[in-house]
């Protein structure tokens, strides 16, 4: 038995829960895991999980092997990036997750031009809006937008997007223009579903911060979802300018209330914590920092590393 490919194995299944989750991600056939996880039982003489009908749980042995089996796999990978540093071919395989609105815009063609340059590393995009859980995802670097709150993880704030109130000329021409926040809620508003504060918004203008009343119409949890909404003439809706602004260049959305704006939504890049970065990830940031100054609307930042 191979302790070190079946000490991985063990890993995967316990993050994922079932045997054909891990198999899939490790490419591998259900049985071969399953072979593998009896094996490791057997030499260990522990029952490392609890089966059920649906999901594999750890018994308390199983905890127990778990928790210093990430300790010795990560020990295995910080050792062959360290010495990976002396070359300067990357290999190995990076995962990165985004939104999905950022990632279709703007994030693929730099993670494209990034595998372009290092052909003998595997690099898999995962373009999702909710919120990855990166160590059971497996997820070496993620993209991330908003306050941070895990002090698990260690976020590197990259720059702050402006948020700006649009709607379609069709749709103003129909039901004209507010002059002021109070006369949103006369009309039609578009927004994200998990949108903070609801049926609130909170601007900032020429007199400071103010909360103003809204009323959604449509809501959904996809960036260009909503600007398709938008441009249609479904009402008026707060976007990140760097998603809109060949709308705008073009005349399909035009800038309503432009004294007025949300706070800036800061964008991070986010990493598992650990005391050892690993140089394809290390590598990786360097170059969406230098590719992402080219993106209209993003004010970027240089910041130290921090928890969040």
């Amino acid at each position: 038995m191979d302790r070190l490919s079946a000490m991985k194995t063990f890993v995967r299944v316990a993050d994922l829960g079932t045997l054909s989750a891990a198999a899939r991600e490790l490419g591998l056939t259900q049985p071969a895991v399953s072979q593998q996880i009896a094996a490791l039982e057997r030499h260990l003489n522990v029952r490392l999980f609890n089966r059920s009908t649906r999901q594999l749980v750890l018994s308390e042995g199983g905890e127990i092997y778990y928790r210093h089996a990430q300790e010795i796999l990560q020990a295995v990978d910080e050792a062959e990036e360290s010495a990976g540093d002396y070359s300067t071919v990357l290999k190995g395989s990076l995962r990165i997750q985004a939104p999905v609105g950022f990632g279709q815009m703007h994030l693929a063609a730099m993670v494209v031009d990034f595998q372009r340059q290092h052909l003998d590393l595997r690099t898999e995009l995962v373009l999702d809006d909710r919120i990855a859980d990166l160590i059971a995802d497996n997820v070496d670097v993620a993209i991330r937008f908003g306050t941070m709150h895990s002090s698990d993880l260690v976020a590197r704030k990259l720059g702050s997007f402006e948020r700006i109130l649009v709607a379609s000329p069709d749709y103003l021409a129909a039901h004209g223009s507010p002059a002021n926040p109070g006369e949103l809620i006369h009309h039609g508003y578009v927004r994200f579903i998990w949108s903070p504060g609801g049926e609130v918004i909170p601007l900032i203008g020429p007199d400071g911060s103010v909360h103003a009343p809204i009323r959604s119409i449509f809501l959904a949890n996809n960036a260009f979802v909503l600007n398709d909404a938008l441009c249609a003439g479904l009402g008026i809706g707060a976007v990140q300018l760097p998603l809109v602004q060949s709308l705008i260049d073009n005349g399909k959305l035009i800038r309503v209330m432009p004294e007025y704006a949300y706070a800036p939504m800061d964008i991070h890049v986010v990493y598992a914590s650990r005391r050892f970065l690993p140089r394809k990830t290390k590598i990786f940031i360097e170059h969406l920092i230098k590719e992402m100054k080219s993106i209209s609307g993003l004010q970027m930042i240089r910041m130290p590393e921090k928890g969040v």
